[in-house]
């Protein structure tokens, strides 16, 4: 993992308030199963209230900041590295 994704993955357990364990981490290759993994993490820890589709546009907007992409560009289906082009 590169230091962009380890800052990113810094940045989303900071603004969600949870940990992603490395080994997780690792797997979640797409914009898509990083939010499937944070919305059920947040389900886990039994936080109130979660919006499958806030916690998106939340997200989206962390790696907009965190990586200066563009909201059009943070897709589900958009895999890190090979379309987003983090390392």
């Amino acid at each position: 993992m590169g230091l962009d994704n380890v800052e990113l993955v810094m940045k989303v357990e900071e603004h969600f308030d949870l940990s992603i364990p490395d080994a997780d981490a690792s797997t979640l290759v797409t914009v898509g199963m990083l939010h499937g993994w944070v919305v059920n993490e947040l389900r886990r820890l039994g936080r109130p209230n979660v919006d499958s589709a806030v916690v998106f546009h939340e997200l989206r907007d962390l790696i907009c900041r965190q990586l200066g992409i563009k909201a059009e560009r943070v897709v589900p289906d958009a895999r890190f590295v090979q379309d987003l082009h983090i390392d």
